[in-house]
């Protein structure tokens, strides 16, 4: 596990739906899928952090305006839970996203569990599916 002092100044964060990417002053890009903070990758040293991390914002909000769908779904998947359940979340939605009970059953019921009712459930797997025929139509366009 990668401690977040020891690799330099937090040059910024980008949040998508499976996890955080930090990228930090010393080229070092972190990631964090809801189990801690590991060492995904390295910037060469002619690649500035700074400069890599505004190109990928770039990128995540070229995509975000792109695709309005899946946006919604992964702002509503963040307010939902938080990083260290989301994976779960998502992972139940993704295998059943039209058993919305089901996903409440996986997810939201038991130990450590997501703290979301059914009809909030329902709701993200609307988007969930909306996301992804946007996806299918955006590709198919391509």
């Amino acid at each position: 596990m990668a401690r977040l002092k020891s690799n330099g100044e937090v040059v910024g964060t980008i949040e998508g739906i499976h996890g955080s990417k930090r990228y930090m002053s010393n080229r070092v890009i972190l990631k964090n899928t809801g189990h801690g903070w590991k060492k995904y990758g390295r910037l060469s040293p002619d690649i500035d952090p700074r400069t890599a991390f505004a190109e990928a914002v770039a990128k995540q909000n070229k995509m975000l305006e792109q695709r309005p769908a899946y946006a919604a779904f992964r702002n509503a998947i963040h307010r939902a839970c938080g990083l260290s359940k989301r994976w779960r979340l998502y992972s139940a939605i993704q295998l059943m996203p039209d058993d919305a009970d089901g996903v409440w059953s996986e997810a939201c019921d038991g130990y450590d569990a997501v703290h979301l009712d059914l009809d909030e459930v329902v709701e993200l797997c609307r988007l969930y599916k909306a996301a992804m025929k946007e996806n299918s139509e955006v590709d198919a366009a391509a």
